[in-house]
């Protein structure tokens, strides 16, 4: 039986081999980890995508998975950058509530369901998990897709696939194409802790959503940020916890 990720868990695309100038060839891992960029549960989707220069959608070339991760495998085409993605995937149901306006998990990774008022009004709640990474062939210009593929999103407002050491990446972070101002997001960087709400790895949205990564190290960093929010209609549950992540490898 597969393992069910903790909320702790950051859901992840890794480029493993990267023949984009020659070949075109790709290979990525798709995991679940709380030790980025270590995979630990193969992280599974119905959704895989990967968005082209153009902005059409295709899919993977071949997909096979063990119990740390799944290996990704595509040849990308023409000249550009590429956006390869988990897509949404839904995951683990569980609970959540309402306090002071605000949602919070209950339960496993959350509030303790003893600990609520017993007027306390309960929700059900499904995890949602989106992975992205963005990859180019040949050089990389200013344009890159951005087609929306869920709610919570992170919007780069440069190409993420030609960061140096020292350059700076500007992002949004959107949820419904609206800005969410204030919003704590968690930046993983190469030998740095993967604990999530320490001041090393936390970074806040100004007022338009936005917040700039300048990368001092090369390497793999992950940018993460979570948002709980009613479900959309149609849903099985009430509520939806959504984790958006951004690979960006950062070259020197």
């Amino acid at each position: 039986m597969a393992t069910a990720p903790a909320h702790g868990h950051a859901g992840f695309l890794l480029p493993i081999l990267d023949r984009s100038e020659s070949s075109g060839e790709v290979i990525l891992t798709a995991s679940f980890s709380d030790r980025f960029p270590q995979p630990e549960i193969a992280l599974h989707s119905d959704a895989w995508s990967i968005i082209t220069p153009s902005g059409t959608r295709t899919t993977y070339d071949a997909i096979a998975s063990d119990e740390a991760k799944s290996v990704l495998r595509a040849r990308l085409g023409d000249t550009g950058t590429y956006r390869l993605s988990s897509g949404e995937r839904l995951g683990r149901k569980g609970l959540a509530t309402r306090i002071g306006g605000r949602l919070v998990r209950v339960g496993r990774d959350g509030m303790a369901q003893d600990e609520l008022n017993a007027d306390a009004e309960l929700f059900t709640a499904q995890t949602a998990t989106v992975a992205d990474v963005y990859l180019a062939r040949g050089a990389a210009g200013a344009g890159f897709p951005d087609t929306r593929i869920a709610r919570l999103a992170i919007r780069p407002g440069d190409n993420p696939a030609r960061l140096g050491t020292g350059e700076s990446l500007s992002m949004r972070i959107l949820f419904d194409d609206e800005p969410l101002a204030g919003k704590s997001v968690t930046v993983f960087t190469p030998g740095g802790t993967r604990k999530e709400g320490l001041p090393e790895t936390s970074r806040m949205t100004d007022h338009s959503g936005s917040l700039v990564l300048t990368p001092a190290k090369p390497g793999a960093h992950l940018v993460m940020v979570r948002h709980l929010a009613m479900a959309p209609a149609g849903a099985q549950t009430d509520v939806r916890s959504y984790t958006t992540t951004l690979t960006v490898i950062v070259a020197e």
